[in-house]
């Protein structure tokens, strides 16, 4: 056994060689938590004998650590308990032992880290293979198709979306005629967009079955037009305007007129339609100065 002081709280310790040879003398002081090199701190024989009457035991508990600069590792002695001095033999097989140590760490002597690193051959590098040109081009492909795949997953439903708005506002005014229900959704939001549902008008729906021209008696100047006008559709269609045009014997027109619904019925009628599946007559008068024509033609249409 060998004998060191703590040179921080000059308390002594036993230890053994190996102690000291397993992490290169460093060791911490039991007593006062300090570090120190075991082997510079090591006692003389005489400076045991001398005036020290109370020396520690070996150390009862050891643990290692390592420093934050993981350059050495520390032995932690626990608790400790004094006892007496140690016989002469004793003493001197402990200074035999201390020589021994000595003499093995002159001839082996430790390098310090920084020499072990500047010493130590660089790892090897391992050879990389370029990737070919062709695997290359083959994973920008496969990206730009994920990318146009998830650009479809998300445009669709919004393409899909404005189609339906766009379908319901160019046949809104066919929605509202065939749902009464839907018709009052459509006219609450043109309300707030600015546009209107009017009644539908498919001008090839509406067929004018006859029409009749006749003076009226004892107004000279005066003509009443009789006209049948039909609504083949399923659903209730808007009135159309009236265009009638006289003509002389050969055919050539003299006066061109237009009548508007407005001209042949009254606004509740106006705004009702013409319903579906059904067919009204109606009665137009007019004045017209000069002779009587010598013809005349109808036609319906959609201002």
């Amino acid at each position: 056994m060998l004998v060191t002081r703590c040179p921080h709280c000059q308390t002594r310790f036993r230890v053994t060689p190996s102690q000291l040879e397993l992490r290169e003398g460093m060791v911490r002081c039991g007593a006062c938590r300090e570090l120190f090199n075991g082997h510079e701190q090591l006692e003389s024989s005489a400076d045991q004998s001398a005036g020290h009457s109370t020396v520690y035991t070996e150390v009862t508990e050891t643990t290692t650590t390592e420093d934050i600069n993981g350059r050495m590792t520390l032995v932690d002695f626990g608790s400790l308990r004094a006892a007496k001095p140690s016989p002469p033999s004793t003493m001197q097989h402990e200074l035999d032992a201390l020589s021994k140590a000595i003499t093995d760490l002159q001839s082996k002597p430790w390098e310090t880290t920084q020499e072990a690193e500047l010493t130590s051959e660089p790892p090897p590098m391992v050879a990389t293979t370029p990737t070919p040109l062709f695997v290359e081009e083959a994973r920008k492909r496969e990206q730009s198709a994920n990318s146009w795949k998830w650009l479809l997953w998300l445009g669709i439903p919004f393409l899909f979306i404005a189609l339906l708005l766009q379908l319901g506002y160019f046949f809104r005014a066919d929605i509202a005629a065939r749902s009464p229900e839907a018709g009052r959704y459509l006219r609450a939001i043109c309300t707030r967009v600015g546009c209107q549902v009017r009644l539908p008008e498919h001008i090839d729906l509406i067929s004018l079955e006859s029409s009749q021209l006749q003076p009226v008696s004892d107004h000279p100047g005066q003509f009443v037009l009789t006209a049948l006008i039909r609504n083949q559709a399923n659903t209730v269609q808007a009135w159309p305007s009236i265009e009638l045009q006289l003509k002389t014997d050969v055919g050539q027109i003299l006066v061109r007129k237009v009548f508007s619904p407005i001209n042949y019925l009254n606004p509740n009628e106006v705004k009702k339609g013409i319903a579906a599946r059904a067919e009204q007559e109606i009665q137009i008068n007019f004045e017209l100065s000069g002779e009587f024509p010598g013809g005349f033609s109808t036609s319906l249409f959609y201002q």
